[in-house]
Order: structure tokens, then C-alpha cells, then sequence
């Protein structure tokens, strides 16, 4: 059954076209995802059908007697309404064929007095008809269904008597979600309805969409979520709307492999077209270099050229932000952090006693439900707020940065954008243009205000913040926020080549499958390291889902045997070693130096235009990495030997 069907649907914004000429079906039981990049008109296209627009051209043709379950994007918060008004307004359709109800019982008793038949009979019919949508529509165990579902939304009885305004982002999108299917729709659109949720309840929404019959759209970022239940994909890019059939539980793999498909086709009939006319074009200047005569031939030919169909250049991602995050000195051995007995509680405690360590490119990530203190744990690592008690200790000489997952509040006001990448570091004016050029934010738009940009764009100004720092520990939180799918996916490679350590807390579970090496758990006030990626961790909480038992934590290891102390050394191979450390303190500080001199080149605005440049300054910058690295080995030798000298003395 077809619940809606629009074509040559056309949506502008001034002189600005959204969408021109688009086509789409809903079909009963189809979950439908609409991807695409920001500002692609995805908000655009859903209202319209939702009949919240109007379209500027197009028809949209809806089924008979079905209703529609809207969640839009945003959760307005609103000061005079708690959340059991709030999921009441979701009965009104319901309340108004309960009232129609009422009044034809006292009609059915005013015309039983009057003893007339015929009118009894009609009105029976009305009334059996009024009474069966009433109850089909949740009839009289309204409260009944409210409470269920709050309980099934995770909330609890006290919450229906509390402002919506008091709820967290998550909470508020959960109680929008419940008030859609109280509505009990017969089919939904859902704008990006894992907002704000924590994995846990994502996880949960995709099994219920998967597992409801009803046919339901939706618009989202999350790829993963994209995946596991989508069996069409809508991609809307360029103004032009295309679907793709695709597998349930492989959805968003799939699509990707069909539209390079598309694109690979694309490409050949294009260059197949490029080809002929060029061809055409060449038999023509032919003819007319060698002063032909034969008009009509050369006419003939031109003619025959503009009958030529004109293919469109295929279609292409933007390209990638061309960026690269580099540590101040590579990774090694040593440790980046160590953690010990930190606590941290408001009106009731986060979290006791986490003890956990960090090797020197080693990348955690920071999984748990909303409120357990995720986002608090790296402030407190970064210095932002301090902690109740509890030890932190990063590693000698480490560097860290910090993203804030409220970014766009972290960048400072009423500067541009090549300012606000100048205050993060001590750079010149031309590498923070240079490295805002690489965000594709380059040209006048590092002279725009950071006001005039929006929150992807901002986000890329973070980045770009990030990479003036030249961090050896990055802790961010929720680094993906606002970000389009191609933007995550180019933010990705980057984190990918980052040598340094990294602490990520993120809800984008394609991120931190293809990111984490270790996953830090934290749930009711502890901390449990999961190793062996962010897999481990999906079988880890399933486990704990389904038997109440979470990963177990780490055994400590047995102590090791007592080594014998190392032997004194000579005073001259005391003087030795520490000649040895001051040479290798050198060599550090000069492929320091020499590191600096070539990234500092990387910022030359105009380098990108020549490949070759670039490819030749990466393989200098590698060696010279690679070179920095062995020092730096060297140097950590050289210490531990004076060290060790210091602390046993010298024979």
C-alpha cells in the first residue's frame, strides 16, 4: 500500500533552490533513511511532506484516512508545561472522539424518550461508528497507555508533574519521541531523533523501529543507526533526490557501494559524451582550417553537433578537509596518563574512585548513558573543573588539547575566524589562514565573523584550533556534533592518522568502531576498561543487557619478582652517559626545529595547488619524523641511565 507519493516536488528559499523537481514513494513497512550534506534541504524535504510547508511546485498524494507522526528535529523546551501535559496533548485527536461520543449517548437518550424509531436506527449507526474509532484510538485507558509508555521511555512517575524545561536534551527527545506514539500513527517521520541519546537508548530505538510494522522515515547522521535498520535510501544531494533499495543490517553499506556504482556509470557516459563532442569539434575545425567550401557540409556538421546530448559531469563528494593533526613528539612507550582514585559528585555522586592509565598513542573511548559523568571526566582532565579528590599525573613534557562538546561557545566572540585560530596558539597570521584554508574555510571566509558561520563550519574552526596546538593528548567530546556524514567521515581519517593519545567521548558508533583500541565504561560511579576495540564493548553491554552482568574489571596482575639493584657505575661512565644525554638533547631539539621549519611550509596558502610540492614535502616531514623519533628513543635511554646512576650513586 502506498501511503504517499510526490513528484516534481520544488522547495526554494528565495532566489536560493533547495530541491527542484524531486520524486519519492512511501510504501507500507518501509524504513526509509534520508541522507545527505548540510544544507542539502533533508529538514526541507520532511516538513514539506509532513504538510508543515508548502512546496513552491509539485503534487503530494497521501492515502485516505492515515495519519502521520511528525518529530521534528528540534525539542522545543517550553516553561509552562510538564511532561504529563505535554504527552496529553498527544490525545486531543482522541479527547475531541471521546466528546463526539458523549454527545451522541445524550442524543441516543433524548430520541429513546421520544420513542422514534427511524432516528434511533441512524443514530445507532453514528454512534457505532464514533464509538469504534474512539476505542481503536485508545479509548478509555488513555492514562493506562501514558504510564506505559513513560516507563518504556525510562521515565518515572514523579517525572510527569516536572517542567519539560528542567530535562536534559536527551530527556526532552525522549518525551517528543513518547508523544509521536501516543499519537499511534499509522506511519512516522522521525528528524533526527537520536539527538542527545545516550547508545543505550539508540540501541533501543532501532530495535523498535525495526520491529514495528509501520512504515517510517528518517533523517539522521548516525551511520551506524543508518545501517541496522534503513531497507531505502533516499539521498538527496545536488537538488536531486535518489533511492536505493538496500539490506536491512547492511543498509548504509550498501548504499555506498550502489552509488559508487551510479557515480562509476555516471562518469563513463559523461566522458563517452566529452569524447564525441570533442571529436565532432575536431572534424568541424578540420573542415575549416583547410578552407572548405562545402558549406553546407560544416553546417551540417555543427547542426548534428548542438542535436548532441549534453550528460551531466557526475556526481562527487566534496573534497575532503585536508588537514593533518600532528603530536608535538611521536609515540613511544612511555605513559600519556594516569588516573587514580578521582571522585567527583554534585547533588548525588558521578563517579568514585576511577583509577584507570593511558598509554602515549593509545586511543580510549568513553562510552556510558547520559549523566554518568562522561563529559565531567574530561573536563576535569583538562583542567576545567577540579575533581572532588583523586590523583591525575600526565607524561613528562605532554601537551594536551581539549574540544569542548559545546564548542561553538568555546570560540571567542566578535573576532574572525583567522583570529580565533591566532588565539590557540603562537602562529603567524598566514598558517592560521593556511590551516583554515585546509578546512575549506580559506579566502574571505577567514575574514568572516565567527558569528556568520554555521555549527559544522564552527566545528571546523575547532579543528583548526586544534591543529595550531599541536597537541600530544587530544580529549574530546563529542568531536562529530553538527557534522554531516561527509564531514564525520574526512574527520575520521584524520583522527585515523593522528599519532598522539586520545580520549574521545562520542555517541557516533562508526567513529569510535573504527577509532578505539580501548573502551572506558563508565556506569553507576565506576570505570571498566573493555580492550580490544569498540566490538568488544557492543558484546561487553549486550552481555550485561541481557544477564544484569557487565564486563568484569581488570584482575590486577601478580607482582613481579624482586630484581637485584643495578650495579654502580664508574665516575667515568657516569660522565659518560650524561655526555650522552646532552648530545641526544640536541638531536631531540634539532629535529625539532627542522619538524617546525617544514610544517610551518604546510601552511603556504597556494602549496595545495601543486601536488607534486605536497607529496615531496610529506616524504621530507615523514623522515624527518621518523628521525625525531629515534632521538627521542634515544634521549628516553639516556635518561633512564642517568637516573639510574643518580639513584644508586657510582663506585
Amino acid at each position: 500500500m502506498e501511503l504517499l507519493r510526490f513528484s516534481n516536488l520544488t522547495r526554494a528559499y528565495g532566489a536560493r533552490t533547495v530541491f527542484e523537481r524531486v520524486a519519492g514513494v512511501v510504501r507500507d513497512g518501509d524504513k526509509i533513511a534520508l541522507v545527505g550534506p548540510n544544507g542539502a534541504g533533508k529538514s526541507s524535504l520532511v516538513r514539506t511532506i509532513a504538510g508543515v510547508d508548502e512546496p513552491d511546485g509539485g503534487t503530494i498524494a497521501r492515502a485516505r484516512d492515515t495519519r502521520l507522526g511528525y518529530m521534528a528535529q528540534d525539542a522545543p523546551a517550553d516553561e509552562s508545561i510538564t511532561l504529563h501535559a505535554a504527552l496529553d496533548a498527544a490525545f486531543s485527536r482522541v479527547r475531541a472522539e471521546e466528546s463526539h461520543v458523549r454527545d451522541l449517548e445524550l442524543q441516543l437518550t433524548a430520541v429513546s424518550e421520544l420513542g422514534d424509531d427511524d432516528a434511533m436506527t441512524a443514530l445507532l449507526q453514528k454512534y457505532g461508528d464514533a464509538r469504534e474509532a474512539f476505542d481503536r484510538h485508545g479509548g478509555e485507558g488513555l492514562e493506562k497507555q501514558m504510564r506505559a509508555t513513560i516507563a518504556a521511555f525510562d521515565f518515572e512517575e514523579a517525572d510527569l508533574d516536572r517542567p519539560t524545561s528542567g530535562f536534559s536534551g536527551g530527556q526532552r527527545t525522549r518525551a517528543m519521541l513518547a508523544r509521536t506514539l501516543l499519537e499511534r500513527p499509522d506511519w512516522l517521520i522521525l528528524d533526527e531523533p537520536t539527538n542527545h541519546l545516550d547508545i543505550e537508548t539508540v540501541r533501543w530505538l532501532e530495535d523498535f523501529i525495526i520491529d514495528d510494522p509501520r512504515a517510517t522515515l528518517v533523517v539522521s547522521h548516525d551511520r551506524y543507526f543508518l545501517e541496522r535498520v534503513a531497507t531505502v535510501v533516499w539521498d538527496l544531494s545536488g537538488g536531486e533526490l535518489v533511492a536505493y533499495n538496500v539490506k536491512q543490517g547492511k543498509a548504509y553499506t550498501d548504499f555506498l557501494e550502489q552509488r559508487q556504482v551510479r557515480r562509476d556509470e555516471q562518469r563513463r557516459v559523461y566522458e563517452v559524451a566529452l569524447a564525441e563532442h570533442a571529436r565532432e569539434q575536431a572534424v568541424i575545425d578540420e573542415l575549416k582550417t583547410h578552407g572548405s567550401h562545402n558549406y553546407s557540409h560544416v553546417r551540417s556538421r555543427e547542426k548534428k553537433m548542438s542535436k548532441l546530448p549534453d550528460a551531466p559531469p557526475p556526481d562527487t563528494d566534496k573534497p575532503s578537509i585536508g588537514m593533518t593533526l600532528v603530536a608535538t613528539r611521536r609515540a613511544t612507550n612511555g605513559f600519556a596518563l594516569e588516573v587514580k582514585g578521582l571522585s567527583k559528585a554534585y547533588n548525588d555522586p558521578l563517579f568514585t574512585d576511577l583509577t584507570f592509565d593511558i598509554k602515549r598513542g593509545e586511543r580510549v573511548a568513553i562510552v556510558g548513558p547520559n549523566g554518568a559523568g562522561k563529559s565531567t571526566l574530561l573536563k576535569i582532565l583538562s583542567g576545567e573543573i577540579p575533581a572532588d579528590k583523586g590523583n591525575i599525573r600526565f607524561g613528562p613534557g605532554l601537551k594536551t588539547a581539549y574540544f569542548a562538546q559545546d564548542s561553538a561557545d568555546e570560540l571567542p566572540t566578535g573576532v574572525r575566524a583567522v583570529d580565533a585560530v591566532l588565539d590557540a596558539a603562537k602562529i603567524t597570521e598566514e598558517e592560521a589562514r593556511g590551516l583554515l584554508g585546509r578546512m575549506r574555510l580559506g579566502g574571505e571566509a577567514a575574514d568572516k565573523p565567527v558569528e556568520a558561520f554555521s555549527g559544522g563550519e564552527r566545528r571546523r574552526i575547532m579543528l583548526a584550533r586544534l591543529m595550531a596546538q599541536k597537541a600530544d593528548c587530544l580529549l574530546l567530546d563529542e568531536p562529530t556534533n553538527d557534522l554531516d556524514i561527509p564531514s564525520r567521515e574526512a574527520l575520521e581519517s584524520i583522527l585515523a592518522d593522528y599519532d598522539g593519545a586520545l580520549l574521545v567521548v562520542s555517541h557516533d558508533r562508526y567513529l569510535l568502531k573504527r577509532l578505539a583500541e580501548t573502551t572506558l565504561w563508565i556506569r553507576d560511579g565506576l570505570a571498566t576498561p573493555i580492550q580490544g576495540g569498540y566490538d568488544a564493548f557492543e558484546s561487553a553491554a549486550l552481555g550485561h543487557a541481557t544477564n544484569g552482568k557487565g564486563p568484569q574489571p581488570k584482575t590486577q596482575a601478580a607482582p613481579k619478582p624482586v630484581e637485584p639493584p643495578p650495579a654502580r657505575a664508574s665516575v667515568k661512565e657516569v660522565a659518560r652517559r650524561k655526555r650522552e644525554l646532552e648530545s641526544a638533547e640536541k638531536r631531540v631539539a634539532e629535529f625539532d626545529r627542522k619538524r617546525g621549519e617544514l610544517s610551518a611550509l604546510f601552511a603556504a596558502p597556494n602549496l595545495y595547488d601543486d601536488p607534486v610540492a605536497v607529496a615531496k614535502l610529506r616524504n621530507q616531514l615523514s623522515a624527518i619524523e621518523t628521525a625525531a623519533s629515534e632521538a627521542l628513543h634515544a634521549w628516553e635511554a639516556a635518561m633512564e641511565a642517568v637516573e639510574t646512576d643518580e639513584a644508586v650513586g657510582v663506585r
